[in-house]
């Protein structure tokens, strides 16, 4: 099944508001344009570019042992806008910003973001999971919306994201690191029916919104071309006080 596109700039109407916090996802067409994605991309690609002398607590390997001396299969970088703060300057987080307000509040805040090149022919996939299995707080409950921006066309072919519907609903699934290695950063929850599963390519200025607790999964990129996708976090964390049973 593939998502239906929307019309959605520079807001998003009531309706699409509505279907994000009924489905845990939502595919927008019209996010920003080519030449802001461009913008982005320079600078990303700048980053990139100097992967090697970045903290390795931040910029590592998705697609194999987190950390290791050989080619990157999936790098990754995060806080990239700490990296570049003209980042914050762009279009596309603007438009991020803009929107999170819609979908969750005025008070909605910047969490962090990361951006990920998946390389050509790269038969890595990055597994169903929740993002909020990666919270520090094994009591964490969020109220976000995360921002997958692809700084080119998104399709089935290069790995563009795939969602299972009201999956944020309900508990927090169970996760572990791939392979159940211990020394994998990238996590997969335990074995899912993923029949419902809709796929959500995009034409280049699109981006596709979700929940954090919203099952999603990208596949390999087998074409010839580097995949690039910017991941914006806005939103709230909040801790809860009651753990109930009497504690």
């Amino acid at each position: 099944m593939t998502a239906t596109q929307t019309q959605a700039a520079p807001g998003l109407s009531g309706e699409e508001v509505a279907r994000f916090h009924r489905e845990g996802f939502l595919s927008v067409d019209h996010f920003c344009t080519p030449e802001d994605l461009a913008v982005v991309r320079e600078l990303l690609d700048g980053l990139f570019a100097r992967f090697d002398e970045l903290p390795k607590t931040l910029a590592f390997d998705l697609g194999d042992v987190k950390l290791h001396d050989g080619v990157q299969r999936v790098p990754q970088i995060n806080s990239n806008v700490q990296f570049d703060p003209r980042l914050r300057d762009t279009a596309v987080f603007r438009n991020a910003e803009r929107i999170a307000r819609q979908l969750c509040g005025e008070g909605v805040t910047y969490n962090g973001d990361h951006a990920i090149y998946k390389p050509p022919h790269s038969r890595r996939e990055v597994p169903w999971h929740q993002d909020l299995a990666y919270a520090h707080d094994p009591d964490a409950i969020c109220f976000n919306a995360n921002f997958w921006v692809p700084l080119q066309e998104a399709t089935l072919e290069n790995g563009c994201m795939q969602f299972i519907p009201h999956s944020h609903w309900g508990n927090l699934l169970q996760h572990h690191p791939v392979g159940h290695d211990p020394k994998v950063h990238t996590l997969e929850c335990d074995p899912i029916d993923a029949s419902a599963a809709v796929v959500c390519p995009l034409r280049p200025g699109g981006c596709t919104i979700q929940h954090g607790k919203t099952l999603h999964y990208t596949g390999p990129n087998i074409t010839d071309q580097m995949r690039r996708a910017w991941i914006l976090n806005f939103g709230f964390h909040v801790t809860p006080t009651w753990r109930g049973n009497g504690k």
